[in-house]
């Protein structure tokens, strides 16, 4: 009996002293975020993905008890604010939200980046599809897409179209467009949505490819004050149902489309991108970026890290294609 218990005793012993030594080496997980973080919106103030990504920074800080702080860095076809993520010190401290501009498309249309695309960046989620459409003013002698494409063919060069800057996802789409349409388009960029739809309101261009979202586009379409030709989406936009797809106008980019994904620097450490990709699918499906999602016609799609990295790689071959069709070169 005293063998047994003596037995017992050394096995427990034994037990406990492993259970030491595995809580002395095994690794400790490191707190995140321990500081404000920083997530760059390489677009101006006021725009599509700024609203989504205030919306999302608010979501994140309050869940995790640090600001989430929106640092806009527009200019040169999203270049400067996605390099500056790319240079970031890799500890989660700066993510940010990146384009198909930024990955996609700036690889086929520059020689020399400062930054590699498929190098210098982890994926941490994609954040939102947004449903765009073809704008044209209603002072205009045409009602629908087929008489806009009509007319700018018996007017070559009278017709101008606002992008977001040269070699854009919008720029790409509306090149690729003219050419499949045949049509003499004048290409006018510009750095951020207020100064295009200044533009657009004084008449200085007559079109414009952009977000549904964007700030009072529904209502104006609604009103009357703005022409709404066509949506480039999966399917008929809900807030404005009345406008036909692209594809329904006999022309459809394919598997070409605006996003918008949140990247962290290359080298960030993984347990901080997977725990910030499960706040992020987390965050999308809040009611009120749900509410803030449905008004700006935004689609989401919820992937894992290595589903969004294998997104990307099938996105760039998708706009390799797209650049080299419309004709387009910078340098």
């Amino acid at each position: 009996m005293k063998h047994a218990r003596r037995l017992v005793l050394a096995c427990a012993a034994g037990v406990l002293g492993l259970l030491q030594a595995h809580a002395q080496t095994a690794p400790t997980q490191t707190p995140y975020p321990t500081k404000p973080v920083r997530i760059i919106v390489p677009l101006g103030a006021g725009g599509a993905s700024d609203v989504i990504a205030r919306q999302l920074a608010q979501i994140l800080g309050d869940k995790n008890g640090q600001p989430f702080v929106v640092d806009n860095r527009p200019g040169a076809n999203t270049i400067i604010g996605t390099d500056a993520c790319a240079k970031a010190t890799p500890d989660g401290s700066t993510l940010c939200v990146v384009t198909g501009s930024s990955v996609s498309i700036n690889p086929f249309l520059y020689r020399k980046l400062p930054y590699a695309p498929d190098k210098d960046f982890e994926p941490v989620a994609p954040l939102v599809r947004p449903d765009m459409i073809i704008l044209a003013s209603p002072k205009l002698p045409f009602h629908n897409m087929q008489e806009m494409v009509a007319y700018a063919r018996g007017n070559p060069g009278k017709l101008a179209y606002g992008s977001f800057g040269n070699g854009s996802d919008t720029h790409m789409i509306m090149e690729w467009f003219k050419r499949q349409t045949r049509t003499d388009l004048l290409h006018v960029p510009f750095n951020g949505f207020g100064p295009m739809l200044q533009a657009f309101n004084s008449g200085a261009i007559q079109l414009m490819y952009l977000s549904v979202g964007n700030p009072g586009i529904v209502a104006q379409v609604k009103s009357g004050a703005m022409l709404g030709l066509a949506v480039l989406a999966p399917g008929r936009t809900p807030q404005l149902p009345e406008i036909p797809t692209l594809a329904e106008t006999g022309t459809d980019p394919s598997k070409a489309f605006v996003w918008f994904g949140l990247m962290a620097p290359a080298h960030t450490p993984p347990e901080i991108v997977a725990k910030l990709n499960d706040q992020v699918s987390v965050a999308m499906q809040a009611p009120a970026m749900r509410e803030q999602l449905n008004t700006m016609a935004m689609r989401t799609t919820n992937q894992t890290p290595a589903e969004f990295a294998a997104f990307l790689k099938q996105d760039r071959e998708v706009w390799r294609g797209m650049v080299q069709q419309s004709g387009v070169a910078l340098d």
